[in-house]
């Protein structure tokens, strides 16, 4: 997923006044699990570029924390590591 995406993304969910903030939190969790399914995936393939997945975890974690949502939280609840 390209940055520019996740952040178009990511600001339509925080945008959207028809969400609860729930509602937001589920899906930038989804986003974020995405983007560590896609990270995890670049560690085993050197074909992937995994450059600019960590600024899209980064800018995830901040809208969750706009949120009051520790996105901490979200890697305590897996046992998977990269």
């Amino acid at each position: 997923m390209a940055e520019e995406d996740v952040k178009a993304k990511i600001e339509k969910i925080m945008n959207d006044d028809s969400l609860a903030v729930e509602e937001k939190v589920g899906r930038l969790e989804r986003m974020y699990q995405e983007v560590r399914e896609e990270m995890r995936a670049a560690t085993e393939s050197s074909m992937v570029d995994d450059t600019d997945i960590g600024a899209e975890l980064k800018d995830i974690d901040e809208a969750l924390e706009k949120l009051n949502r520790d996105p901490e939280s979200i890697e305590d609840s897996g046992a998977a590591t990269l």
